[in-house]
């Protein structure tokens, strides 16, 4: 079953919808009943999933528990207020019910039908029977729920283990037949993990370390890219032996051009997908991360002119391109793909990883709560400072652009599979985790029939020594939830046709 959801991100999205998104719902809906317990409000039903109902789960004093047949959320049902706004307080007695239809057509009023549960009529009280500040709470407590138990995910995540950075990768790109690569596993692309059972820092510590093997046999652990060509073979781990020859002095460090964008600052030097850029104004790019220098050039020298040195098919050549002040998006200033690439003085190629290695390491208690603190101190201050982040342009609109349930449910499918390939489910909390907090959050902005909605009309109630219309703020909520469903099956389209890439 858990090979299956490996191979099937529509399944492992359905799965993660149910395992991420409902019991974050219900966290929240378990928030309003508790705070309308604590300050008085009467609950008829708390409902998981919306309705059609199902069928009643259980009683709990006067409260029914029922199950629905929409399984995208959850609801409370206080004395006086649906899932949309306030409501006239009528309902059908327990008795008269008969599957979802009922026998007679005989209304009798929410509070006659508590009473007939047996609450006394002087404990009676509806939301707006409530004061404004105990309403506040009970409107506030959903997201206040909500960001308590990703403290509590985020624990538990860490007690199971978080991901912790050990080491670097080396990608094996381009090999003679004559290297001691050449091996019957070994494919261009394979990434070395691990010298003699040991991490290694970065690709400078790797030559040096696999230097001083030479002349020995070491072992050396490799993996196929997750894109392997043979799909069965994809992301496995391998052992193959090698004597190494390595000379870290004689290594030729540089930038390798994997891509050109065309009618790009490169495309118009001259520059072609295969090359390698070996020194960047004269100055020969530096061994531990060429890369950084063509950057580094790039950024200082937009709208100047960069002279590059260029290895092409073992011939030096000298071109010269102006980086972009302005570059499109996803572009870069120059226009390339670009890798940092070592070759050996035997014309092996070797290319920087740029994922590092993580291992799931579980942390003691007291380090796991101060991570689950942390974590959800420096979420909700990602999302307060996300507006000016837009609005400066630190990042972009499709960074920040809106998920709906589908978006959520497909991310949620990918750290589901990431969960079941490292065997640990803390990924899974992790994410879940996440979803809380901004479920919490995304509610309280000040727009009906959002919970943030609710409490504008409590706040202008008490700036106004009285009750905004029912009428009125009925009305408000209807169109409210109108415009955020427009919105929602919008963005639903847009995350089915452009769905979110995570790399």
């Amino acid at each position: 079953m858990l090979d299956l959801l490996l191979d099937n991100n529509f399944l492992s999205s359905i799965i993660a919808f149910a395992i991420i998104l409902i019991p974050a719902i219900i966290i929240h809906e378990l928030g309003h009943f508790v705070a309308a317990k604590m300050v008085g409000i009467s609950v008829l039903e708390f409902g998981v999933g919306f309705p059609p109902r199902m069928a009643r789960l259980f009683m709990w004093g006067e409260t029914e528990f029922t199950i629905n047949w929409l399984p995208i959320g959850g609801f409370v049902r206080p004395l006086g207020e649906d899932m949309i706004g306030p409501v006239a307080e009528e309902s059908y007695p327990d008795d008269d019910y008969d599957g979802d239809k009922p026998k007679n057509v005989t209304y009798i009023s929410e509070r006659e039908e508590l009473m007939s549960r047996g609450v006394p009529e002087d404990k009676l009280q509806s939301v707006n029977d409530t004061k404004p500040w105990p309403r506040i709470w009970f409107m506030v407590a959903g997201a206040v729920f909500n960001v308590v138990s990703a403290v509590i995910f985020f624990v538990i995540a860490a007690l199971i283990g978080i991901p912790i950075e050990m080491g670097a990768r080396v990608v094996i790109a381009e090999y003679p037949e004559s290297s001691v690569f050449n091996q019957p596993q070994v494919y261009a692309g394979d990434a070395i993990e691990l010298i003699n059972g040991e991490y290694f820092a970065d690709p400078a510590t790797f030559f040096d370390d696999l230097s001083a093997y030479n002349g020995e046999t070491v072992e050396l652990t490799l993996r196929h890219p997750h894109n392997f060509e043979n799909e069965e073979l994809a992301g496995q781990r391998y052992v193959i032996s090698i004597v190494p020859d390595v000379d870290p002095q004689s290594l030729l460090p540089s930038v390798f051009i994997s891509g050109v964008v065309e009618e790009s600052p490169a495309a118009e030097a001259g520059i072609l997908p295969g090359d390698h850029i070996i020194a960047v104004n004269d100055v020969p790019v530096a061994f531990e991360n060429p890369v950084l220098d063509l950057v580094t050039a790039a950024e200082e020298f937009a709208g100047s002119p960069v002279e590059l040195t260029v290895l092409r098919n073992g011939a030096e050549i000298e071109l010269t391109l102006i980086p972009r002040e302005n570059p499109p998006p996803g572009e870069g200033r120059i226009g390339v793909a670009i890798a940092a690439n070592w070759k050996t003085q035997d014309d092996i190629h070797f290319h920087n990883e740029l994922n590092a290695q993580y291992e799931m390491v579980p942390q003691p208690f007291g380090d796991a709560v101060a991570y689950g603190v942390n974590r959800t101190g420096m979420v909700l201050k990602l999302i307060i400072d996300l507006p000016g982040q837009l609005i400066s342009g630190a990042i972009s609109p499709e960074q920040a652009r809106p998920v709906s349930i589908v978006g959520i449910s497909q991310i949620g499918g990918r750290f589901l599979q990431e969960s079941i390939r490292t065997g640990s489910p803390s990924m899974v909390l992790d994410f879940i985790a996440l979803i809380s907090i901004f479920l919490g959050v995304t509610n309280l902005l000040p727009f009906p029939p959002l919970d943030g909605g609710r409490i504008l009309f409590v706040l202008i109630e008490i700036i106004r020594g009285k009750p905004v219309p029912p009428q009125i703020e009925n009305m408000v909520y209807r169109i409210g939830i109108a415009i955020l469903l427009i919105l929602g099956v919008i963005i639903i389209i847009f995350d089915i046709f452009n769905p979110i890439n995570l790399g």
